[in-house]
């Protein structure tokens, strides 16, 4: 089965008619891995001396978040995969380097015109599809195999990984070569995650990979923010 990009468009288009700016589809989950990646970032840009931009995202951080919430409704998720050693999205359709990038993009555009709390909301987006590639799964075209339970077992346990400074900042600046590294980066653990995967494997392979999503999501904030203010 393949889904060709145009067809993706046409989809994409459809799921978008009207846009929840402040309301989700779905209850988001009390517990949100990527609203907790999204904290964590701007708590680390504060650390590492990014006072500005820490400010600037933390008045947005309501909107930064539902734009995250948002991007996983309806099936959004098909554009979340990326396996960086055949270039290929899921199904050999949609990919997420292009997808984060359209996201980015619309922010930095939204930003421009005045739209502030919109560009928020869209970085929001794309900064939730950079955060899944730090999963083996979604660097690997997988749906099933261990999936549900990875980000079951991170999202019950990251209080326990959670880092305060040093965020990665030297990756190129596209939004979608941040994508691409961190795929990159996850790729190698699926053995270690698969489906019938020890617990000690899976316990520390999340927290490689967690701290992996909370330093590049500073990063990837800190990107957007070079885009808008300078």
């Amino acid at each position: 089965m393949t889904l060709s990009q145009a067809t993706w468009n046409c989809t994409r288009l459809m799921l978008n008619v009207a846009l929840p700016i402040k309301a989700v589809i779905n209850p988001p989950r009390k517990r949100n891995t990527h609203r907790f990646c999204n904290l964590q970032a701007i708590g680390i840009l504060k650390r590492d001396g990014l006072r500005k931009e820490a400010l600037l995202l933390q008045s947005g951080v309501d909107s930064l978040n539902e734009g995250a919430i948002w991007c996983d409704t309806g099936f959004k998720y098909i554009s979340h995969y990326y396996n960086p050693h055949v270039g290929a999205g899921l199904w050999n359709g949609p990919d997420a380097p292009t997808e984060c990038q359209s996201y980015f993009n619309r922010a930095v555009e939204m930003w421009r015109r005045g739209y502030r709390e919109q560009a928020i909301f869209y970085l929001g987006a794309a900064t939730h599809i950079m955060q899944d590639l730090c999963v083996p799964h979604h660097a690997s075209g997988l749906v099933f195999n261990g999936h549900q339970y990875f980000e079951y077992w991170a999202r019950k346990h990251y209080e326990d990984f959670a880092i305060n400074s040093c965020g990665i900042y030297k990756i190129i600046n596209s939004a979608s070569d941040w994508v691409r590294e961190n795929a990159f980066f996850s790729s190698i653990y699926l053995p270690t995650v698969s489906e019938n995967a020890q617990i000690t494997s899976i316990e520390k392979t999340v927290e490689i990979l967690l701290e992996r999503a909370q330093r590049t999501t500073a990063g990837f904030l800190h990107l957007f923010c070079k885009s808008v203010l300078n």
